[in-house]
């Protein structure tokens, strides 16, 4: 399987900021790429992460359970390249 870092990367700011305006705001991003980042990540992995509505976005179960790993590979990946 072919590692999405910057699908992880939006993932991670999303779950940790809780909307996609801030998230997309702190990656430098349109929320348009946002979204195609979390949806290329989410179809990777084969399961939703988010349920986002127009109100509000929540991890899933999957989402939860995933974003620790998650959130270590950006960690280590960022640590490394700097």
């Amino acid at each position: 399987m072919k590692v999405d870092f910057d699908g992880l990367q939006a993932f991670v700011c999303v779950a940790e900021l809780g909307s996609f305006v801030k998230a997309a705001q702190q990656l430098h991003l349109t929320q348009t790429a946002l979204t195609r980042r979390i949806q290329k990540l989410e179809s990777l992995l084969d399961t939703r992460l988010l349920d986002r509505t127009t109100r509000k976005v929540e991890l899933t179960a999957t989402g939860r359970d995933f974003l620790p790993q998650a959130r270590h590979l950006v960690l280590d990946a960022q640590r490394t390249l700097e």
